[in-house]
């Protein structure tokens, strides 16, 4: 399994277009979030009732909630597969306890760069200015727990323990030349182990 993290907006999702052409099957923490949301009947552009409903579900179900279920559709999978959007360690843990020889790949791109990609992706629930922006770094790094000590467990945490680092500041072609490269070497790794 490949996992490949990041803040909003340092190019999960390009990488994900990138990822399906080299034949992985991508599931997204996100998506699965946005079919709960919309199961549910909560609008995505409405960031009061979507924390709400994140925190209720992660109450009732566990702070991993969201690996569980892309855990469920891994196992109907038979390919390689590259999970987007890890925001904790609660998550990456549920996920190292059932796999084995998973790859991490932390995107990192400055605040102000990946405040223009979100403008210009502009999905609902994308922050509109930079102080939301901000505030949303601030709740990622907790893992979206309310609690500040949370921060150990958040995507932070998680991207600090990537096996590989990409600078996604330059170019789409050096952004898949640079995947291809970490993939290569989890690949390698992952043969002598």
């Amino acid at each position: 399994m490949l996992a490949i993290v990041g803040l909003p907006g340092s190019g999960k999702s390009l990488a994900s277009v990138m990822l399906r052409k080299m034949g992985f099957d991508i599931i997204e923490l996100g998506d699965i979030w946005r079919e709960l949301l919309a199961k549910n009947g909560i609008p995505r552009s409405d960031p009061k009732a979507t924390r709400e409903f994140t925190r209720r579900i992660r109450e009732k179900y566990g702070k991993e909630v969201y690996a569980k279920h892309a855990f469920r559709k891994i196992k109907s999978l038979r390919g390689d597969v590259a999970v987007l959007g890890i925001r904790s360690t609660y998550e990456m843990d549920y996920f190292r306890r059932r796999m084995k020889d998973i790859g991490v790949i932390a995107l990192l791109a400055p605040i102000d760069v990946r405040f223009g990609r979100l403008r210009t992706r502009a999905k609902p629930e994308d922050p509109k200015v930079m102080k939301d922006l901000k505030w949303l770094d601030t709740r990622e790094k907790r893992g979206f727990m309310k609690d500040k000590s949370e921060e150990k467990h958040g995507v932070m945490r998680v991207m600090e323990g990537a096996d590989f680092v990409i600078a996604n500041t330059s170019t789409v072609k050096k952004l898949e030349q640079n995947l291809k490269k970490a993939i290569k070497e989890i690949e390698m790794r992952n043969t002598k182990s």
